[in-house]
């Protein structure tokens, strides 16, 4: 039996010529601004008083917003912490910079930059505050889980849509996409002092060390 194995080809198009996607609309802009309110106002509360001890009708009588808006936008209490406002930034970058011919780590890496002096440098003290939250409490990392692995479906059928890859490569490409920023957020997390690219740039050089050299096919 003769089973062949597939290396993504690398992208033919320069990144630094892709123009970036249009900026989001105003009705998003202003859902995005009520989110990030109830969200800061959330993280005051369980910096005062522990994750544990605060509820979903505490955040929403703080925030002066209703539970029902609460659950809407977050959906669960970890949500409150898991919730990323970069997020649709980044999935609309990544989806315009694969239309646009970039190869999917080539996508990834354009879609970061779009959003890494907002996300890491301005708004790194609360970044790495819900970070720190994150690796801290077991019950918001079983959520995360299942978030990433709606995340790697979603990414996936992306990548499938170029037509270059299958529905089951795509899944694993978005596999080996996503699980590494889980590191490379932990390694920013142990390491803070260094700016988050050098992060990045860190495990890319990483990955591409360990990539096998184009093979061909395999005999079992």
């Amino acid at each position: 039996m003769r089973m062949t194995t597939t290396t993504p080809p690398t992208s033919s198009v320069d990144a630094r010529q892709v123009p970036p996607p249009p900026p989001q609309p105003l009705r998003e802009r202003k859902r995005a601004a009520t989110m990030r309110r109830i969200q800061n106002t959330a993280m005051s509360l369980f910096a005062e008083h522990g994750f544990d001890a605060v509820t979903i009708e505490q955040v929403s009588e703080a925030a002066e917003a209703s539970p029902s808006t609460v659950y809407r936008y977050f959906g669960t209490k970890e949500g409150l912490v898991l919730h990323d406002e970069f997020d649709n930034q980044v999935f609309a970058g990544l989806a315009h910079f694969i239309k646009e011919g970039l190869s999917p780590w080539d996508a990834v890496y354009a879609a970061l930059n779009l959003i890494r002096e907002d996300h890491f440098v301005e708004e790194a003290e609360a970044t790495l505050a819900r970070t720190e939250l994150f690796f801290a409490n077991r019950s918001i990392q079983s959520a995360a889980f299942l978030l990433v692995d709606d995340t790697v479906e979603e990414l996936g059928r992306m990548i499938a849509e170029t037509g270059s890859w299958s529905q089951a490569q795509g899944r694993v490409i978005a596999s080996s996409i996503i699980w590494p920023l889980i590191s490379i957020l932990k390694n920013w997390y142990h390491d803070s002092d260094r700016p988050f690219s050098e992060h990045v740039a860190e495990a890319m050089s990483t990955l591409a060390a360990m990539r096998p050299s184009s093979p061909q096919g395999q005999e079992t």
